[in-house]
């Protein structure tokens, strides 16, 4: 289990060809990464965790999203070549399938920016969870970790087991009183590490 007292090697030590190994952008878990930083964060604050769902739950949308790309390629010629809609020119067909991609796209860019953006943060002065309810709305709430009461993990069901992630339940005394770490990796991991800085921040 990563200490967070300890400090890890750099992400972004140089290796020996001189190359910079950096974190992995997409990556849904970051234990203390590098360079990262978000709108007011403190000075002397360092973020611990950098959170997002696991990529694997992103399968759904990603299927229908390979369905939709196909059924230009596939569907529309099966239409024209047995004229199961005679009254449609083909030059319809040729005008849908370009509108049908750009929709296809958007569809597939918003589910995207929907992950990547919605992200929950653990630094060593407080827990932020960030939200976006569409792409121009979102919803940030934060708590002081001093206000943490309790920190537990719910994960069950056979996808949930083999792929180790799960849902990060933090229970505070703030404005907010329950945060939902949902469907994030390595659970326990992230329960063990949040008890560390509550430890800490009991010490001083």
């Amino acid at each position: 289990m990563p200490e967070i007292f300890v400090s890890p090697a750099s992400p972004q030590t140089p290796k020996a060809n001189g190359k910079v190994n950096s974190p992995n952008p997409l990556s849904a878990f970051m234990f203390m990464p590098q360079g990262v930083s978000f709108e007011n964060q403190e000075q002397d604050e360092t973020i611990v965790l950098l959170l997002r769902k696991h990529f694997i739950t992103n399968l759904p949308w990603l299927f229908i999203s390979v369905v939709l790309l196909l059924i230009p390629v596939t569907f529309f010629p099966f239409v024209v070549i047995n004229n199961l809609i005679p009254q449609l020119p083909i030059a319809f067909f040729r005008l849908v399938a370009p509108v049908w991609y750009l929709f296809t796209g958007s569809y597939i860019l918003v589910n995207f920016l929907m992950w990547y953006f919605t992200i929950s943060i653990v630094t060593t002065e407080r827990i932020l969870d960030i939200d976006f309810i569409n792409l121009l709305n979102k919803k940030v709430a934060e708590t002081r970790l001093s206000k943490v009461e309790d920190v537990t993990q719910r994960s069950g069901g056979f996808f949930e087991a083999f792929f180790d992630y799960g849902n990060v339940i933090v229970q505070t005394a703030g404005t907010e009183p329950v945060f939902l770490f949902q469907s994030v990796p390595k659970p326990q991991q992230i329960v063990r590490i949040i008890h560390q800085l509550l430890e800490r921040q009991e010490e001083t």
